[in-house]
């Protein structure tokens, strides 16, 4: 499950580097707890238009470690972000389920 777990997360940085907005979006839940409690399309039109901006995103992190417990699990790592106006490097928290067979993102945390 943890190998799983991680060709999920793989997956989803490798859509959002190749702003694959649809295969992005695919890595989150249906019931994806949004961050600031909006609705899942208000999010999902935010990130879309965020994706879509011009220029190149590049995606990647580090230190992955994940725990797995049943249908869900946790990922953590040092996530590193960088497109034409923003380059940063967080902490990042997902907390991961088994959807339908497939490893999906319920919630997503910055800074811990």
């Amino acid at each position: 499950a943890t190998a799983e777990v991680t060709r999920a997360i793989e997956l989803w940085a490798a859509a959002w580097s190749r702003k694959d907005v649809k295969a992005y979006l695919a890595a989150y839940a249906r019931d994806f707890k949004t961050p600031a409690g909006e609705s899942r399309a208000a999010w999902d039109a935010e990130r879309q238009k965020r994706i879509d901006k011009p220029g190149a995103i590049q995606v990647s992190y580090e230190n992955l470690r994940v725990s797995v417990d049943g249908d869900t699990a946790t990922a953590k790592f040092r996530q590193h972000y960088k497109s034409a106006t923003l380059k940063t490097s967080s902490n990042k928290v997902l907390q991961m389920g088994k959807r339908d067979g497939k490893w999906q993102i319920l919630q997503e945390r910055v800074g811990t």
